[in-house]
């Protein structure tokens, strides 16, 4: 009996998890994938952690229907959510990007003096802290909450002066702290690299865990049968303009994309 083709479920509330979509196709680039981003409810950030839960679950099982070989859970706050659930599926194996942002992170500092910027929903859910403390106990890790930054990214303000302005805000206490190593622990974040850049010392080094997470996930997929590139994009707020900042984002042009409504997202 052959193995499973590698193909991949991706979720995300939007834009973001193209970061780990662009990761992953730089190893695999044969890799399927079926990426939904739930933008009619993005962002997730100020949303309690059982209504993202929920939302996740739902985006999971539709993609059940694709056989995936793997979901990757590549929103912070989705990772949250499930972990305040427990919730880790019963199906398919997951990969979330917090627990590789958190290694990644510990293995980019030197002095285990760690930041963690993220949306509200996940700070406050302490999970990057637990992750890290779990492999480092010694760290000391400033987290700063973002509330203003997905929304610029979904808005398509990612180069604008608002997004520069903002992250040059939200960096201070990490600048204050000291820290060597800075995790954008939301898969939107790294599209705003440059303002990080900008913001902080060049010896700070800034964390994207879609890289880790991409890595983690080839490794995962290698005894999988090869994939044809397909890439469909699920998307349950405006196609066309998700379909529109993906390629100015990305460079990404699904082979299909497919407007997909909760049928109880209303009560989500």
């Amino acid at each position: 009996m052959s193995a499973k083709v590698r193909r991949v479920g991706m979720i995300d509330s939007g834009l973001g998890g193209l970061t780990v979509l662009t990761a992953l196709r730089d190893v695999l680039p044969d890799v399927d994938v079926m990426y939904f981003a739930d933008t009619a409810h993005v962002p997730y950030g100020d949303r309690p952690l059982p209504e993202v839960a929920t939302l996740g679950r739902q985006m999971i099982e539709w993609l059940a229907k694709f056989d995936p070989a793997l979901i990757i859970v590549a929103s912070g706050t989705t990772c949250a959510a499930f972990e305040a659930a427990d919730w880790r599926g019963e199906v398919f194996p997951q990969l979330g990007v917090a627990e590789r942002g958190a290694a990644a992170g510990i293995a980019a500092s030197k002095t285990q003096n760690i930041g963690v910027i993220a949306t509200r929903g996940t700070i406050d859910s302490g999970i990057f802290e637990r992750k890290i403390h779990a492999l480092q106990p010694g760290a000391v890790v400033t987290s700063v909450p973002a509330p203003a930054l997905v929304p610029l990214v979904e808005a398509g303000e990612w180069a604008s002066e608002r997004a520069r302005l903002a992250v040059a805000q939200y960096i201070q206490p990490v600048r204050a702290a000291n820290c060597d190593a800075l995790i954008l622990g939301c898969t939107h974040f790294p599209h705003l690299t440059r303002w990080f850049a900008a913001a902080l010392d060049p010896n700070v080094a800034i964390v994207d865990p879609a890289e880790a997470c991409a890595q983690t996930a080839a490794d995962l997929l290698a005894g999988h049968d090869s994939g044809s590139a397909q890439l469909v994009f699920a998307v349950s707020g405006d196609v066309e303009d998700f379909a529109r900042h993906a390629l100015q984002l990305s460079g990404l042009v699904a082979n299909d994309t497919r407007h997909v409504v909760f049928a109880n997202a209303s009560s989500a």
